[in-house]
């Protein structure tokens, strides 16, 4: 998907972590009802955040948390109206390319179950059972990374 109007970068200010913190408070916590305390849980310092922008406006976002040598996706989220439209696949294209430029030797998250098969077109395996979190059936998936 060739868009113009479509930007994925990391963030450069704190403007900007503040438009992507309200996209998860829309997405996670008024479209999922995830508790505002399992959204904000004091890990936003220590993470690196990407912004998605649309013509402009920010429709997506989230955040690499990086564990010794492995790398971490969390609070992956695209606004409602904008899902379905190749958005979603560009954004775990750069996720996955900025951690592998990161030379980890794993990329993993917690997938909502629903979705777990959207993680699967990138390579993710899902590890583990299932569990609840924020009152949402997750699972865990992970990919290697060969190291070149």
């Amino acid at each position: 998907m060739k868009d113009k109007n479509l930007e994925i970068r990391m963030i450069k200010n704190r403007q900007e972590l503040n438009e992507v913190l309200k996209i998860r408070e829309i997405v996670f916590v008024k479209g999922q009802n995830c508790p505002w305390e399992c959204e904000m849980d004091g890990l936003d310092e220590e993470a690196e955040h990407i912004i998605v922008k649309y013509c402009g406006k920010t429709i997506g976002c989230a955040r690499i948390r990086f564990l010794e040598n492995r790398a971490k996706l969390e609070r992956v989220a695209l606004l409602k109206e904008y899902r379905g439209r190749g958005f979603g696949k560009e954004m775990m294209k750069y996720l996955i390319r900025h951690c592998k430029r990161r030379k980890v030797e794993e990329i993993f998250l917690h997938s909502q179950l629903h979705v777990k098969d959207f993680y699967k077109k990138f390579g993710f395996k899902p590890r583990g059972k299932t569990f609840m979190e924020a009152g949402i059936e997750h699972i865990e998936m992970y990919m290697k990374c060969p190291l070149n």
